[in-house]
C-alpha cells in the first residue's frame, strides 16, 4: 500500500533533516511529488544542507575579532587638534619648567647658573631657578637652605626666601634661611634685603639676621664663609640656629627643650667629627649632651 505523504508532518520533517534518503527517493515516485515539488523548492527546503553549529559560531567569533566594528565619537580632526595641543602643553611646560638642585645631609654642591654666576649650597639645601630668559630680563633664584653667591653684573638678580628677598646686581654673599632662620651676609659688592616690611643695604662685611621679626645688624672679617673650608662659624647666633647646622651637617636630631634657647653662640664647630663638633659648641656654654641613640642627642643643663 502506498504510504500518505501528503500531510504536514511529512514536510516539517523533510525541512528538518529527519527524512532517510529512502524515504526522500519514494516520494519523487509518487504523485504528491509533483503537487509540492514548487513549494519545497520555493522555500529552499528540498534539499537542507546540513551544517556544524559548533564550527560555524567559531567563524562568527574569528569574524569579530579579525574585523573589529570601531564607534567614532569625534571627527578626525578633532583628534589631530588635541595631538597639536598637547605638543604646544609639553612645549609650555618644558620652556617653564624650574631647574633644582638639593643637598643632603653634610653635603655641598658647586653649581653654575646660565650667566656664569656660582651659587654653593651648604648642607639640606634647596635651589631653583627658571631657565627660560635667564640673564636677559629674569635672573631670579628661590632658595631653602644656606647658600654662597658670586654673582656676575648684569640685570637685577634676586633670592627669594619664605623669610624675605636679597637683591644684587653683581656681588658676593650667603643666604641662610628656613622656618625659623633668616640671615644674609656680604662678603663683596653690595645687596639689598628686604623682609616683613623692612629693608637693609649690606656692604662688605655686613650682615643681619632676622631675630622676632626685626633685623639685627653685625660684623664679619672673613673674606669667604668658613663652610666652604669645613667649618661652620657663628658671631652671636642665637642657640636654636647653631643646632640646626649641627642637625644639617651630621643628620642627627637634637633635643633642646629642657636648656635656654635664648642663649647665644660666637665661635665654630668642625664638620669632620661630630663629638669634637658637640664639645666645642656646648661645653663652652655649659650645656650637657647625651646621646639617646645613634640619631638623637638630649641636650640638659649642667
Amino acid at each position: 500500500m502506498e504510504k500518505n505523504y501528503n500531510t504536514d508532518d511529512f514536510l516539517a520533517k523533510w525541512a528538518s533533516g529527519e527524512i532517510s534518503e529512502a524515504e526522500k527517493e519514494a516520494f519523487r515516485k509518487t504523485e504528491d511529488y509533483s503537487y509540492y515539488q514548487a513549494i519545497l523548492e520555493g522555500t529552499d527546503i528540498l534539499e537542507v544542507p546540513k551544517y556544524d553549529k559548533e564550527k560555524l559560531f567559531e567563524k562568527v567569533q574569528k569574524s569579530k575579532l579579525e574585523e573589529p566594528k570601531v564607534i567614532t565619537l569625534f571627527p578626525k580632526w578633532i583628534y589631530g587638534i588635541a595631538a597639536s595641543a598637547a605638543i604646544l602643553i609639553g612645549l609650555f611646560f618644558f620652556l617653564n619648567n624650574a631647574v633644582d638642585y638639593e643637598t643632603g645631609h653634610g653635603e655641598t654642591l658647586a653649581i653654575t647658573l646660565p650667566d656664569n654666576s656660582e651659587v654653593i649650597l651648604n648642607s639640606k639645601s634647596k635651589l631653583s631657578f627658571k631657565e627660560k630668559n635667564w640673564g636677559v630680563d629674569n635672573r631670579e633664584i628661590s632658595l631653602s637652605g644656606e647658600a654662597f653667591f658670586k654673582v656676575e653684573k648684569g640685570t637685577e638678580f634676586l633670592v627669594k626666601t619664605e623669610n624675605g628677598t636679597v637683591t644684587v646686581l653683581g656681588t658676593q654673599f650667603t643666604v641662610n634661611t628656613d622656618a625659623s632662620i633668616f640671615e644674609v651676609i656680604c662678603f663683596e659688592g653690595k645687596v639689598k634685603v628686604e623682609s616683613q616690611n623692612q629693608s637693609e643695604i649690606l656692604t662688605k662685611g655686613k650682615a643681619v639676621r632676622l631675630i622676632n621679626t626685626t633685623f639685627e645688624a653685625f660684623t664679619l672679617t672673613d673674606a669667604n664663609p668658613t663652610w666652604l673650608q669645613d667649618e661652620s662659624s657663628f658671631a652671636d647666633a642665637p642657640l636654636t640656629q647653631v643646632i640646626k647646622a649641627l642637625e644639617n651637617q651630621y643628620n642627627v636630631q637634637i633635643n633642646s627643650q629642657n636648656v635656654d634657647e635664648s642663649l647665644r653662640f660666637t665661635g665654630s664647630f668642625t664638620h669632620n667629627n661630630i663629638d669634637t663638633a658637640l664639645r666645642t659648641v656646648f661645653e663652652s656654654m655649659e650645656i650637657t649632651f647625651t646621646f639617646e641613640n645613634e640619631k638623637t642627642i638630649e641636650l640638659s643643663k649642667k
